[in-house]
């Protein structure tokens, strides 16, 4: 997750953002983000890859519920993104330590 990202996603968490137009932004730009975490997942651990791809499906199909929940609702889902994006980067940055070059 870059850091726009990242900021985006925390903000949302602590002052959901009222428009639904940014918030399907907000999770579309997740998606986008997840996608590209999970493509980094290749060949290290296929259970989360499948994990990361499930979620994204959900996101994706969802988005229009997620948008327009409630601010406590969306504030819940947006910190629980945010915490697996990091765990996610967190995950590739151990692997990358084997990583034969």
């Amino acid at each position: 997750m870059d850091g726009d990202l990242e900021d985006t996603v925390l903000d949302a968490a602590g002052d959901p953002p009222a428009g639904q137009v940014r918030r399907r932004e907000i999770i579309g730009e997740i998606v986008r983000t997840l996608g590209a975490l999970a493509e980094g997942l290749e060949g290290q651990n296929e259970v989360s890859r499948a994990s990361v791809g499930r979620l994204i499906g959900i996101l994706q199909t969802m988005s229009g519920s997620i948008a327009s929940a409630d601010d406590a609702t969306f504030t819940a889902i947006m910190r629980e993104a945010g915490l697996l994006i990091r765990a996610v980067r967190e995950r590739q940055t151990y692997f990358s330590q084997f990583t034969v070059h």
